[in-house]
């Protein structure tokens, strides 16, 4: 009985503690990084363009993932 209680059980993946904040981080300074060489270096238009996408989608990132980060989720043992 109590194999199938530890079959049945969902274990979830353990992320380190700093993991959102760090890749929110690198993405926003991947973000700037392209959008200066973009800006400043003729004929690369394109990497200031990639650098807004990427700093859009680093912000939705954080949008998702910091609204529900204060609610701490139970393991059921």
């Amino acid at each position: 009985m109590h194999g199938e209680a530890a079959a049945n059980a969902v274990s979830p993946v353990a992320e380190p503690p700093g993991a959102p904040m760090s890749l929110f981080l690198f993405l926003a300074l991947m973000a700037v990084v392209l959008g200066i060489i973009g800006f400043a270096a003729h004929g690369l238009f394109y990497l200031l363009v990639i650098g807004a996408v990427v700093l859009v989608a680093d912000l939705a990132y954080a949008a998702l993932r910091f609204r529900r980060g204060g609610r701490k989720h139970r393991v059921v043992r």
